[in-house]
């Protein structure tokens, strides 16, 4: 997991998103505001779809910067990255879950 080594996710209320907490573009803040699994796969290879916006970022970071291709392959690093992370928490939450008591 890259979780607080790369980026650090928040939350608040509704609201999610991330805070890219090291290399080129340490400082920018996004916030998701859709993620979607696809049923069919697109051309991309992606069954997820993702919509969000930066809402912040170091002056030094350009628009454009935040627009490229290296900016979204990062951000298709830290999606991947929380969606594992969700899976794998929900997977042993269910486990868990399903577990019976040797109490009896």
């Amino acid at each position: 997991m890259l979780r607080n080594e790369l980026y650090k996710p928040w939350f608040k209320d509704n609201d999610w998103g991330f805070e890219v907490i090291d290399g080129e573009y340490n400082g920018v803040v996004v916030q998701v505001t859709d993620l979607q699994f696809k049923e069919e796969t697109s051309e991309d290879n992606s069954n997820l779809s993702v919509e969000y916006h930066v809402i912040n970022k170091p002056e030094i970071i350009s628009e454009e910067s935040v627009k490229s291709d290296l900016f979204n392959a990062l951000f298709q690093t830290i999606i991947t990255d929380l969606v594992s992370e969700a899976i794998e928490n929900y997977a042993n939450n269910r486990d868990d879950d399903s577990k019976e008591s040797d109490l009896q």
